[in-house]
């Protein structure tokens, strides 16, 4: 019997390494106006091999003048800086000298939404302000695991011609896959896009666990619809309306489909303790694999533009088995490897930029309104 792993790790992938455990050193910049904190990191990555140097900037003015001297390649950036706050620092630094951006905030002390807003903007995470995290061998090696990929992609332009057979199926279900760095364009997509309002419409997060009900929380006052976190327990068949939300930490799978709808299960109370991938989001591929076993004909999946390749395998599956799969090009995260790894292994039907995307979606949504489905 092929099993949803045989499926997905049975699919051509990229070269390009997803977690390199050796590489060049990394140079990482820190932005506090709280001296302790900055010191603790400094203290931290100094002790890092894999870090060659960690510098401090109290405010923004800091940053900037680092960015013009000597550009790091990640910077770790409070939520809460005083002056000129990190949501600003960030949106600036993505326009002015696109950087990584990891967020520092503390959920005990802040309000999340302006974390989450620099996701928005192009912040690649969130992590923990406190000691223990700070401090962790497990954050220290994100950090410098985020900085190499960034560092080492070599990005392509060349846009493959769309071909977006099987349109005029009915959609039962849209899957907005948004990776490291590419909430804002899923959320883009999702607020513009007819089809959104009138089929159920998944986004699959990574975002870490202990920020997501706080993230869902957000999403449900920010969007005009709400949000709510996706039923993965009880067996009940998604709705059109809030936007359901899962993340990959969760392995959400689809596990029925029919007159009901689409279904899905996972682990919403149990850790994952299984090897997984060092970007935490192999749940996209299980996702699409079960899709494509499950829904195919129904369902369609955006992978927008994130840092890792996680979700092109599952998206060639559900290309394969007969679903619609597009994938943001060239992609708003100026660090998306997602999407050229999807390009090399020839995972989708179409390739298009947000607002292309959006038009593919509304011609979806139209179709969909003459079938009468």
């Amino acid at each position: 019997m092929v099993t949803t792993a045989d499926r997905i790790f049975s699919q051509p992938t990229a070269a390009t390494p997803q977690a390199p455990s050796e590489g060049p050193s990394v140079r990482v910049l820190v932005a506090d106006n709280d001296p302790e904190i900055r010191s603790l990191v400094r203290t931290v990555f100094a002790a890092c091999p894999d870090c060659s140097d960690c510098v401090e900037a109290e405010n923004a003015d800091d940053v900037f003048t680092a960015l013009e001297a000597s550009p790091p390649d990640i910077i770790l950036l409070r939520s809460a800086l005083a002056g000129m706050n990190g949501l600003q620092v960030t949106r600036s630094v993505m326009v002015r000298h696109p950087v990584p951006v990891v967020i520092m905030a503390d959920p005990e002390e802040e309000d999340l939404g302006r974390a989450f807003e620099c996701l928005r903007s192009g912040a690649l995470e969130i992590v923990s302000r406190t000691e223990a995290a700070l401090s962790s061998s497990d954050t220290v090696s994100r950090i410098v695991s985020l900085a190499r990929q960034a560092k080492e992609l070599k990005p392509r332009q060349d846009v493959p011609e769309n071909r977006t057979d099987g349109s005029a199926l009915p959609v039962g279900v849209l899957f907005l896959l948004a990776g490291t760095g590419a909430l804002g364009a899923a959320l883009r997509v999702y607020e513009a896009s007819d089809l959104s309002t009138s089929v159920p419409v998944v986004l699959v997060t990574a975002i870490a666990p202990s920020f997501l009900p706080g993230f869902v929380r957000w999403l449900d006052e920010t969007l005009e619809e709400g949000a709510k976190l996706a039923d993965l327990a009880t067996g009940q068949p998604l709705k059109a309306g809030p936007l359901n939300v899962v993340t990959t930490s969760s392995l959400p799978r689809v596990v029925a489909s029919g007159s009901r709808g689409v279904i899905l299960a996972g682990l919403p109370d149990v850790p994952w303790s299984a090897p997984r991938t060092s970007s935490g989001e192999n749940g996209f591929d299980v996702l699409l694999a079960s899709t494509a076993e499950v829904a195919a004909k129904e369902a369609v999946a955006v992978l927008l533009g994130g840092l890792h390749s996680s979700g092109a395998a599952g998206l060639s599956l559900l290309k394969r088995a007969g679903g619609r799969a597009f994938v943001e090009l060239p992609a708003l995260c100026p660090f998306a490897q997602s999407s050229f790894t999807s390009v090399r292994i020839g995972a989708a039907n179409g390739y298009a930029n947000v607002s292309r995307l959006v038009t593919l979606l509304d011609g979806l949504s139209a179709q969909q309104a003459l079938s009468g489905a």
